[in-house]
């Protein structure tokens, strides 16, 4: 029996204040935050919109069951063994440089560690496609029928409209004269404006 490959990554020969830790979830749960929360993974979607949304799903065990195992745990769930996602969780560092450093990384039967890109799986995440939203109609919900028969339509079409020239404006009389305002003073007007209180009694 073979020595696992996983010993030397864990294993570290020298003193060191980092610890690593794998976590290890399945595909269907990345599939579904891209699908019910539209958020993808990272590159797709910012580090920190991603984490804030992942983490709380990833530690709801009987949530991820259902979505690997189906309802009832028969067997109906989306769970694929070939593949799965490895969360990388690096905590420690050296001086004010403590902290805690989140990765994910893919891994397959086939291929071994490799990119979430490459993962079959996910390949529906990384694909954007196409919603296709229909215009509203308006006319659906009401009591009244809006729509023309063709005949309607054309007697429409063969009325007049008012102040229309059809795109000829010499025919409709002489547009050669200057405008002008012609304008009959009223007897009450005071156009006068030497004295404009002249019509206040003090």
């Amino acid at each position: 029996m073979r020595p696992s490959q996983l010993t030397p990554l864990l294993i570290q020969p020298t003193f060191s204040s980092s610890l690593v830790q794998l976590v290890v979830h399945p595909v269907v749960l990345l599939t579904y935050i891209a699908k019910e929360y539209l958020t993808p993974p990272p590159p797709s979607t910012l580090k920190a919109k991603f984490w804030n949304v992942f983490l709380p799903l990833s530690e709801r065990i009987h949530d991820v069951e259902r979505l690997v195992f189906g309802i009832n745990s028969n067997g109906e769930g989306s769970g694929a063994v070939a593949e799965i996602v490895v969360e990388i969780l690096v905590r420690g560092g050296e001086g004010r440089k403590r902290g805690i450093e989140r990765e994910l990384e893919g891994w397959s039967v086939k291929d071994g560690p490799c990119e979430l890109t490459k993962l079959e799986s996910l390949k529906e995440v990384w694909t954007k496609k196409p919603i296709a939203e229909a215009a509203p109609d308006p006319t659906r919900d009401i009591s009244f029928n809006l729509n023309l028969t063709p005949s309607q339509q054309k007697s429409r079409a063969q009325i007049p409209l008012p102040y229309v020239h059809e795109g000829n404006p010499t025919n409709r009389g002489n547009h050669n004269t200057a405008a002008a305002i012609l304008y009959d003073p009223d007897s009450a007007d005071d156009i006068d404006d030497d004295d404009p209180d002249e019509d206040l009694d003090i």
